[in-house]
């Protein structure tokens, strides 16, 4: 796995620069834009692996090239256009150059150092971003409904906790809770978006997924895509709901969601989105664990 790694990340030096999928006649597709997060992080994995001074001084440079993803702030992105939806390797270079006591100086190649607190600036930058948007409604919301928004709502709030574990900063608490209340129920539409959880809570019923349409068969834990611009969702084609609208009431012309087949765009279960869901849950039950031990 190490060499092929390599291999991999060689073949990103040599070939610099985004691959999105080919849509061929299909309407939509992929159109991620950004790449230096996907080689900061595997440059900052590689690097301290190998212990090679020169890669981790790659990743430095690609921290510095896009210090904040760009969706932080925006009100729309095209699909999967800043993907993943927040940078691990940030985080990454954060405890390896702490580790390593890196706070300045000069790497093996001759390229300055970072300051490991500068990562969690950058975090705080793309944090304050989103803040600054959702400071004025009810819901603490700044994340933008594009498709997938829950996906954006889970990583995002794991930028929040790795920011607040690491530097200590409760500035952003309350905004990082309000984006895991949302996707349990905390939002317009009162249901959560995960399906069977909790367990005996209002949690999509009806997902865009042949094993349960087709078999009655639940995809238990599956985070849905979310809701969506209402712009969004009338431009959409071929979604039909099959069973009404339970939630018409709390539509708008901003956003929708619904608990239905036939839409796709705001309920289907994600791969992606569900492992960061499992990788936030997963923080939530250590931090729970380790504070009740002290």
């Amino acid at each position: 796995m190490k060499q092929r790694a390599l291999s991999a990340y060689k073949l990103g030096l040599s070939q610099p620069g985004v691959c999105q999928t080919a849509p061929c006649g299909a309407p939509y597709f992929y159109e991620e834009d950004n790449w230096k997060d996907d080689m900061e992080l595997a440059a900052a994995q590689l690097g301290r692996l190998t212990n090679d001074a020169v890669v981790l001084a790659q990743a430095r440079q690609w921290a510095q090239d896009e210090p904040v993803t760009p969706w932080m702030g925006a009100d729309t992105a095209r699909h999967y256009q800043w993907y993943p939806f927040h940078n691990f390797g940030h985080y990454e270079l954060s405890t390896t150059d702490a580790g390593a006591g890196h706070v300045s100086g000069n790497s093996a190649d001759g390229s300055t150092g970072q300051p490991a607190s500068s990562y969690m600036s950058m975090y705080r930058t793309g944090i304050d971003a989103v803040w600054r948007k959702a400071k004025s409604n009810a819901f603490y919301r700044g994340i933008p409904f594009i498709w997938c928004s829950n996906n954006l709502t889970a990583s995002f709030a794991i930028q929040c906790g790795l920011y607040r574990r690491a530097t200590g900063d409760e500035t952003y608490r309350e905004l990082e809770q309000a984006c895991i209340d949302w996707l349990y129920g905390c939002n317009p539409w009162g249901t959560g978006m995960v399906v069977g959880l909790p367990a005996k809570g209002d949690t999509p019923e009806d997902p865009h997924s042949s094993f349960t349409h087709l078999h009655n068969y639940p995809v238990s834990g599956g985070l849905v895509d979310g809701p969506v611009y209402t712009s969004i969702y009338k431009g959409l084609l071929g979604i039909t709901l099959h069973g009404g609208d339970e939630y018409a009431p709390f539509q708008s012309d901003l956003v929708v969601y619904h608990d239905d087949f036939g839409d796709y765009s705001t309920n289907e279960p994600t791969m992606d989105g569900t492992a960061s869901l499992v990788y936030l849950m997963a923080m939530q039950e250590y931090e729970a664990n380790h504070f009740k031990k002290r």
